[in-house]
């Protein structure tokens, strides 16, 4: 390798490891969304070519979104029962979006590993190809597959995360209940409705932290939301999320603090201020945290590599692995997951497994199969 070359790849990774330990991942399972809040449009191309917006694609009464991978095996499962499903009440207006979330760059051989799935299953209705991951973003999901169900008004009333046997059953008897007018065994997923100024206030500030263009904006935004309804937790995630960008943990972990106050078991509040505690010099306690998070029902994939990245860095090599090969079996194109494992290998004495963890990641960020 010459010198230069050298340089090229020294400069990759620092922006790498920059980029994940600065910007932290996604604050939640659907970052920024709940039930009872109105989902993003979105405008897609589909595999024939052809360039759809959820409004053309949507049912007249529900339609269920789907955001899947070609390399999840729940995935085809998941996308094979909504098939059926649609098969019976398309008529009485259930339509499915499967969109592709395989790769930040979609490459020609992804596209045509999509069209074989689609064939494969026999899918009728519409798959879409999210090219550049932005609609994964905008949705803020953060693990393959996630199902969401919105009304025609986009207003989302039902979510599932991964596809677990008991949530797979409740989600279709939420769908036929639904569409047959029938009462439901299973009440709706409501969660904390908050209320519409605090919604308003909160999509300002995401807003603001999308476009990069007014840095101090989305901090008044989302204090604002928070004014507006203070059990409105969510405001106080993103908040957090705009401090770590900024490099200060102090401040974020502040506002943790009173996320979990309010929520002790609240997922990402718990794997969020765990790292903050390990990372500056509290490990026990930030290990515990972890581990409380990793135990409970919430689906927290940086949770995993977190927590191998935790428990790696003070001896434990073995669970280190275990840890990260769960975070691989979830979400195997997150990129963040070999810079924690590259960053744990560097401080153990580890230079050789930290420089392929390295170039794993960039690997993954090209497009490189």
């Amino acid at each position: 390798m010459t010198v230069s070359a050298r340089r090229f790849l020294a400069t990759m990774l620092l922006a790498v490891t920059w980029a994940v330990f600065m910007c932290p991942p996604a604050n939640a399972t659907l970052q920024g969304l709940q039930v009872g809040m109105e989902a993003p449009d979105f405008s897609l191309r589909t595999i024939t070519g052809d360039t759809a917006t959820f409004g053309q694609l949507k049912g007249s009464t529900l339609t269920a979104v789907v955001f899947w991978s070609s390399w999840s095996k729940k995935s085809a499962t998941l996308l094979a029962r909504l098939q059926k499903l649609h098969e019976q009440y398309r008529y009485k207006g259930f339509s499915v979006i499967a969109i592709n979330a395989d790769d930040q760059v979609m490459s020609p051989q992804t596209v045509a590993e999509v069209r074989k799935i689609t064939a494969q299953l026999k899918l009728d209705y519409p798959v879409v190809l999210d090219s550049g991951l932005s609609t994964f973003h905008d949705f803020g999901v953060i693990a393959l597959p996630s199902t969401l169900l919105l009304d025609k008004e986009r207003v989302i009333r039902y979510e599932l995360t991964g596809y677990p046997l008991e949530g797979a059953e409740e989600m279709a008897e939420f769908i036929t209940a639904t569409l047959d007018g029938k009462k439901r065994a299973t009440p709706e997923r409501t969660g904390y409705q908050p209320n519409t100024n605090a919604i308003r206030l909160f999509n300002m500030a995401k807003s603001s932290m999308k476009s990069n263009r007014m840095p101090g904006a989305a901090e008044m935004w989302f204090k604002k939301a928070i004014e507006a309804d203070p059990g409105f937790t969510l405001p106080y995630l993103g908040l957090a999320d705009l401090y770590r960008r900024r490099g200060d943990n102090s401040l974020a972990q502040g506002v943790y603090d009173k996320v979990l106050a309010k929520e002790p078991a609240n997922v990402v509040g718990l794997c969020e201020e765990g790292l903050i505690l390990v990372r500056g010099g509290k490990a026990d306690k930030g290990r515990a945290l972890l581990e409380k998070a990793l135990a409970s029902k919430g689906i927290y994939p940086p949770c995993y590599y977190y927590a191998g990245y935790a428990f790696g860095t003070h001896g434990d090599a073995g669970k280190a692995q275990q840890l990260f090969d769960e975070a691989s079996r979830l979400t195997p194109t997150d990129y963040a997951i070999q810079v924690y494992k590259a960053r744990m290998y560097e401080e153990t004495g580890k230079g050789r497994e930290a420089a392929a963890a390295y170039r794993k990641a960039l690997e993954i960020i090209l497009g490189f199969k």
